[in-house]
This record gives structure tokens, C-alpha cells and sequence, in this order.
């Protein structure tokens, strides 16, 4: 259960990452195997297992015997990865695209661009520019401070899984921490450890003071893991223009000392 998980009508019981066979790609284009090392204990299924059976239900028959199955699909589609194979990550340990041929000889490449050569009718690179677009929302008299959503050291997303981690969770846990400037903690009258409450236009948020000397004065960091103190709640859902992220590292806010 994780705060994403209670907004579902239903949970479906999968395997976790040491009870099933799969692949892995890597941001270094590289694919690896994985495989079971423990038999799954209670009433769970694979990924693929589910997904094929939810896909059978809405009335498209999805059926493989095992995952090797579904990646050579993968490679019968993608040219580029045609040769990347359960045999040669066998032996290989990684195989990284581009790889189109399945042969012995073809052992992927390191370089996506090999010899300079782009995928582009004319071989060379294609280079754009991208405009400044300032934030979609800057201070004001009722919200003077800059908020930067950050992470963690030792963290990941909403610590679904890192926070199951009790030497982690020994190094510190709820409810998270502001990081601010020895010059605006002394301004709000706080010091280090102190509970704040940290406001913008959407709602606020309690968390405790950490004065930082790195933060510039006038900003303030806040990690975005905790279930107390989710500065997410404050940030705006605005959109990039090109690539559609959401604005979620900055936004205007204002940090309110708490008398009792």
C-alpha cells in the first residue's frame, strides 16, 4: 500500500523484482537479463501475465509461455534491437543498441552515432534552440520565497520502496525538512530542527527548518519524498510548452514560524 494505491478500486498482486525473468534497459542503451531467484510465495502473478489477462478479458488475446517469447516480438519489430537476443545478453551480459543483426558478429555498439553518421537524410545531427520561458509563477508581497521541489540522498520518489528500509529510514524520517538561508531563518526568528509551516496558493505544509549555508537567501529546498511535509501539494501542475513536464521545481511560497 503507498499513497498512489489508495486511490485504486482494485489492487492487483504482482511479483517483485527478484521472483521473475525479464530484461532490463538501461539509459546506456544497454539491455541485461534478470532472473528469478526466489519462487513468488502467496496468490501473484507476473507483469505480463496480468497484463495478458487483463488484455484477454477486454477481448484481445495476448498468450506467451514465458518472457523470452514477448522480447523477441520486441525484436521482430524494432530494427535496432533485432540483434540483442536472450542468447548473446546470455553471453555478453549486455547487449546495447543499436544491434540488427542476430548474428555472432554483431555484438551492439557503444556509440549511437557511429563515425559521426545521424540517422538523417544527410547523415549530420539536427540542432534546435530553445526559448527561455520564465516560470509560470514568480514572487509577490504575499508569497516572497522561491521553492525548489529537490531529492534526497538515499531516497527515491515517494520512498514506496526505500522507505520499507529501516537503516535508511534510521537516518531520517517524517516530517522531512525545509532547507533555508542562515539569513532567513534569523529574519523568521527560527533556527535549525524547528517546525515551520511552508505555504503557497495551493494549501500548506509542515515541515522542519535545516539552515543551510548553500541555500541562496530568498529560496528555499524541500524534498518531495514525505507523507508529512509533501511539498508536491504546494508546487503548480503548469505545463512545459514542448515537453509537457510539469512544472513541479518552482513555484511562489512563503515560510511561517510556529509560535507553539
Amino acid at each position: 500500500m503507498n499513497k498512489t494505491a489508495q486511490f485504486a478500486d482494485v489492487m492487483l498482486p504482482a511479483t517483485s523484482w527478484g521472483e521473475h525473468d525479464g530484461v532490463y534497459a538501461s539509459s546506456d542503451r544497454g539491455f541485461q537479463r534478470i532472473r528469478k531467484v526466489l519462487e513468488p510465495v502467496g496468490d501473484v502473478r507476473d507483469d505480463w501475465e496480468i497484463i495478458c489477462l487483463l488484455s484477454s478479458a477486454m477481448g484481445y488475446p495476448m498468450k506467451y509461455s514465458n518472457t523470452e517469447e514477448i522480447w523477441n516480438e520486441i525484436l521482430d519489430l524494432c530494427p535496432k534491437f533485432a540483434g540483442a537476443t536472450y542468447e548473446k545478453m546470455e553471453r555478453q551480459c549486455s547487449v546495447q543498441w543499436p544491434c540488427c543483426d542476430k548474428g555472432s558478429q554483431d555484438v551492439g555498439s557503444m556509440h549511437l552515432h557511429k563515425g559521426g553518421q545521424f540517422a538523417t537524410p544527410d547523415g549530420k545531427g539536427i540542432f534546435q534552440t530553445a526559448h527561455c520561458h520564465p516560470p509560470a509563477e514568480t514572487e509577490n508581497d504575499d508569497y516572497p520565497l522561491t521553492l525548489c521541489a529537490v531529492r534526497e540522498v538515499g531516497r527515491y520518489s515517494a520512498r514506496t520502496m526505500t522507505g520499507n528500509c529501516r537503516t535508511l529510514r534510521n537516518l531520517e524520517d517524517e516530517p522531512g525538512w525545509v532547507e533555508m538561508s542562515p539569513a532567513d531563518c534569523k529574519n523568521l526568528g527560527v533556527k535549525d530542527g524547528d517546525l515551520v509551516k511552508i505555504a503557497s496558493k495551493r494549501g500548506n505544509v509542515i515541515s522542519r527548518c535545516r539552515n543551510a549555508e548553500r541555500v541562496k537567501t530568498g529560496a528555499v529546498y524541500m524534498t518531495c519524498q514525505w507523507r508529512i511535509g509533501a511539498c508536491n501539494e504546494l508546487t503548480l501542475s503548469c505545463l512545459d510548452p514542448v515537453s509537457r513536464t510539469l512544472e513541479y521545481k518552482y513555484c511562489a511560497a512563503r515560510v511561517e514560524k510556529i509560535e507553539d
